[in-house]
């Protein structure tokens, strides 16, 4: 340890982090006030997105509640219903002057990735006599526009201005998701592991199966983000650096929990540890170092 300064670069993770949902739409707000732009389109595209987020965690709770359900608990899904249906008409009575859309607008098929669909009829019904499902509603924005509308409708620079949040929510949910699997890691490295009883290996494992549900929130949400920046076609460079994030990438591998156990065979983790300028401006020894020393980066920013 008495080489210093640049000597340290190989145990970073990442040198450069990508922009969050947060700092484009202030980049994108302050564009648009510069140019004398005061539609508020940049805000309303934003809510659109955090609509879809409180559609799908909706989805996985009614889902979580099965079958049947107390009476508690459906007094708190219709209200939480209800404040969705109110936040879905008032976004679109906003959208709606800014897209200026009519009933000859044609809509994409596959605004939906298939495996949420699937997941989406198999919602259990809660009650029977239920017509309030909010979350189940398309949301207008320019990515769920049929191919060529925003060409036929000139909403080019609106698609430009989802494109753009579509990249910021990819950043967040990547964050999350190595953040939540690195959680994972160090769970079962640090509890699991050294639980010498079956209420502490319980707890443990309890610890586990939340990070994992983290995991798969942010699995969703990023094929949500992606299939929508695949159908926008506005920035293809950028589209296809972006792949599928398969259950076997949530998998906690034994080379992590325990990086210096015999027969170590691994040499590269999921894509999404990689992704952004850092790999690219560090090279090779970037891509190993990740792996290396990405437990130690764990624990590091847990501290």
């Amino acid at each position: 340890m008495e080489k210093r300064g640049e000597h340290l670069n190989i145990y970073q993770v990442r040198l450069d982090k990508l922009p969050t949902l947060a700092e484009v739409h202030l980049k994108l707000s302050e564009t648009e006030v510069r140019h004398g732009n005061l539609s508020g389109s940049v805000s309303t595209l934003t809510e659109g997105l955090a609509i879809q987020k409180s559609q799908m965690l909706l989805q996985r709770h009614v889902t979580s509640l099965g079958s049947t359900c107390s009476v508690a608990q459906k007094n708190e899904l219709l209200d939480r219903r209800r404040k969705l249906e109110a936040r879905i008409t008032t976004y679109e009575n906003r959208i709606s002057i800014i897209m200026k859309l009519d009933d000859d607008t044609q809509w994409s098929l596959s605004d939906i990735d298939p495996r949420v669909a699937e997941s989406s009829d198999d919602l259990p019904e809660v009650d029977s006599d239920e017509w309030l499902i909010p979350e189940k509603e398309r949301i207008t924005l320019p990515s769920a526009l049929a191919a060529g509308e925003i060409e036929w409708l000139s909403l080019e620079s609106i698609a430009m201005v989802e494109a753009e949040l579509r990249k910021g929510q990819v950043a967040d949910t990547l964050e999350g998701l190595c953040l939540s699997l690195g959680e994972k890691s160090l769970c079962f490295r640090t509890q699991v592991h050294n639980a010498n009883s079956q209420r502490t290996t319980h707890r443990a494992w309890d610890n586990v199966h939340k990070l994992d549900a983290e995991a798969r929130k942010c699995q969703a949400m990023y094929r949500q983000a992606r299939g929508a920046l695949q159908r926008l076609s506005i920035d293809p460079e950028y589209v296809a650096t972006l792949h599928d994030i398969t259950d076997d990438d949530l998998k906690v591998a034994g080379d992590l929990t325990d990086e210096c156990r015999f027969g170590q065979r691994s040499d590269a983790l999921p894509w999404f540890w990689q992704f952004g300028d850092a790999v690219d401006s560090g090279g090779l020894r970037m891509q190993e170092c990740t792996y290396s020393y990405w437990p130690c980066a764990v624990r590091l920013i847990l501290l």
